[in-house]
């Protein structure tokens, strides 16, 4: 990268960095874990369901040191700037699939296989796993102590996220 890229790639993160609201990456990371819990609870190959559900509760507890450290928005719209049109996109689609992933009895391997990789490739662009490591290392250079492992555990879970779903994908598709 040359100097010039360098001042272009952090003049973004500093203007990133203004509309942060660490709050937020509750609702992220509360629909994250509803959709991995869910899906962890539709298949009947205890080794995919059990990887899922790993992620799930793993999201649902940044969800809870996000909510200690920092609250919780009254709601979603607060967020909307920070999340980006995508990203808001993406978290209701996600909220939606729950919803009617929960009303269902049981989801066959290509049916979760398809869910994980609409939500992997949308995650790409705004996904519980890209914001929270982005938000979580910039949000490090700031943070003091406590808050400042936690938050450094969060960032490197979100890389072991990825990879668990990865291969439940490959799994998925054998």
């Amino acid at each position: 990268m040359n100097p010039t890229q360098k001042i272009k790639y952090f003049t973004c993160i500093s203007i990133t960095v203004e509309k942060i609201r660490p709050e937020c990456l509750y609702f992220l990371e509360q629909i994250a874990s509803e959709f991995y819990l869910a899906l962890a609870t539709k298949i009947n190959d205890k080794r995919i369901a059990k990887s899922l559900e790993i992620v799930g509760r793993e999201s649902k507890n940044h969800a809870e040191i996000i909510e200690t450290f920092f609250g919780r928005p009254e709601n979603m719209d607060q967020c909307l700037k920070m999340f980006g049109r995508e990203g808001s996109q993406m978290l209701s689609e996600m909220k939606k699939t729950v919803e009617e992933v929960s009303r269902r009895e049981y989801l066959s391997p290509e049916e979760i296989a398809r869910l994980l990789e609409k939500f992997n490739s949308l995650e790409l662009v705004a996904g519980e796993e890209i914001y929270s490591k982005i938000y979580s290392s910039l949000l490090e250079m700031e943070a003091k102590d406590l808050l400042k492992v936690l938050l450094k555990s969060i960032s490197s879970q979100e890389d072991f996220h990825y990879k668990i779903v990865s291969e439940v994908l490959r799994e998925l598709k054998k």
